[in-house]
């Protein structure tokens, strides 16, 4: 068996434990581990854990105690988190001497599979961590789309789409981490292949709460105007002109466009509502 299909069929047999992770009799032990001697998995895909899901956690253990055990791999001074970060950390912030955990022997592969399917099943990653998860399991294993598709049960192109969220530059992604920038304005962003014209939208999506579809109507008109733009002549896509163009975008929060032969052209300023439209006159000091 391939190293692939060995990596694919553990990921598979996991997905079918939804409600927890068996212990796999023969190997794994379950104890009582103090979460002083438990240190953090640099593979962790999860990076942000909200103050909301904490507190919950916290209070839940308070009262319940901790029910599911994480999972731990043995190492030479104590062990190394596998999966279950978030009852880790909450343990550590109650001050328990004291934890449940499933001590599993595993290679490096099992060990980043089993913390993106404990994750990704059971806290929900935002659409950024899904991503580099996933690029994780195609850059680092080998592992084609469809493979990794066929693991988590989702379709190819889902996955495909997670993976593209990070060509977006580094300041959308953040947004897409934090939530401000929903999945699907990501997917509306990435249809426009500029990159500066990418973070205008962006800040435009902040500022005026445009809905997906809004962004969808934007990015379509933006990558129908690209196109003229590359066919204008050399002296309409001087580096001048295009400072020119980049300063008025700023300036308008739109797109705009400068056409110039011989010390004569047009300027276009687009916009795509009525609302956007009074927002640009009144930029110009015009009051409708």
């Amino acid at each position: 068996m391939s190293k692939k299909e060995k990596l694919s069929r553990s990921l598979q047999s996991l997905l079918g434990g939804v409600i927890g992770i068996e212990a796999d009799a023969g190997q794994d032990v379950i104890m009582k581990l103090n979460p002083e001697d438990i240190h953090p998995n640099d593979l962790q895909p999860r990076h942000f854990f909200s103050e909301e899901e904490m507190h919950g956690l916290i209070e839940s253990i308070k009262k319940h105690g901790i029910l599911q055990p994480v999972i731990v791999k043995p190492l030479s001074h104590g062990y190394m988190l596998i999966a279950g970060e978030r009852r880790w950390r909450a343990a550590r912030h109650l001050g328990l001497k004291e934890m449940p955990a499933i001590v599993r022997h595993s290679d490096g592969a099992n060990t980043l599979e089993i913390a993106l399917i404990e994750n990704i099943q059971r806290e929900d990653l935002n659409p950024i961590e899904k991503a580099k998860g996933f690029k994780e399991l195609t850059s680092k294993f080998g592992l084609t789309q469809e493979q990794v598709a066929k693991a988590m049960g989702k379709d190819r192109s889902s996955v495909a789409n997670y993976l593209r969220l990070l060509d977006l530059p580094q300041e959308i992604q953040d947004h897409v981490s934090r939530g401000t920038l929903s999945m699907g304005h990501a997917r509306a962003i990435l249809a426009i292949p500029d990159q500066e014209t990418q973070l205008v939208l962006c800040e435009r999506i902040a500022k005026e709460g445009l809905s997906v579809r809004e962004v969808e109507a934007i990015a379509s008109l933006e990558k129908s105007q690209a196109k003229p733009k590359k066919m204008a002549s050399a002296k309409a896509s001087t580096p001048h002109i295009e400072d020119l163009e980049d300063r008025f975008r700023r300036f308008f929060g739109t797109k705009v466009t400068i056409r110039e032969s011989k010390g004569k052209g047009r300027i276009s300023i687009a916009f795509h509502s009525s609302e956007e439209f009074s927002r640009i006159a009144n930029t110009l000091g015009i009051r409708l």
